[in-house]
């Protein structure tokens, strides 16, 4: 037992922790990618570039940086938006569901590849977004098997699909 009055160094490394996306619809891993620009058409922002600003700007906020704070303040409210977009097209879904008669048993339906994409998220804001596109990839699997068994037209799918999809990549456009 020592007992001298030296202070106790620990050299303790930061914490770390391994963290991925699985995403079960083409719909979903698009808005994860975006699309890089090419002739005659401009890029999209996926998730990975959305983050990837989203940290830049956690760094610059951090350091007091007034703009950053009102870029965040922007992307907040954005992110309320497309929370509130994507919960009514969750109902809008699930009552399209409840329209399965009582002896019929649908499961849930998973791809049976599914893509897995590693995490590096350092803004909460990002943690955000990528809660929103697993939210959307949810919503998607439920909008084709409601279309798979007859509860909503082929309009109907692509119309939810591509509200909940525009409001995804509204949010990661207003970040770039």
């Amino acid at each position: 037992m020592a007992t001298s009055n030296e202070p106790l160094q620990l050299n303790l490394g930061s914490l770390r922790s391994a963290m991925s996306l699985t995403l079960h619809t083409h719909h979903a891993s698009r808005i994860w990618h975006g699309r890089a620009a090419a002739e005659g058409r401009p890029g999209i922002v996926g998730l990975n570039g959305y983050i990837a600003v989203m940290n830049k700007m956690k760094r610059g906020s951090e350091q007091d940086d007034p703009y950053s704070d009102w870029w965040m303040l922007r992307i907040e409210d954005k992110l309320d938006q497309t929370r509130t977009t994507l919960q009514t097209l969750r109902e809008q879904v699930d009552q399209a569901l409840a329209g399965v008669p009582a002896a019929l048993s649908l499961g849930e339906n998973l791809n049976v590849q599914p893509v897995k994409l590693p995490l590096f998220v350092n803004a909460q804001l990002g943690f955000a977004a990528v809660y929103l596109l697993a939210d959307y990839d949810d919503i998607a699997r439920k909008l084709i098997l409601a279309h798979h068994t007859a509860l909503i037209d082929r309009s109907t799918l692509e119309r939810w699909l591509n509200e909940g999809a525009h409001a995804l990549r509204s949010l990661f456009s207003l970040a770039q």
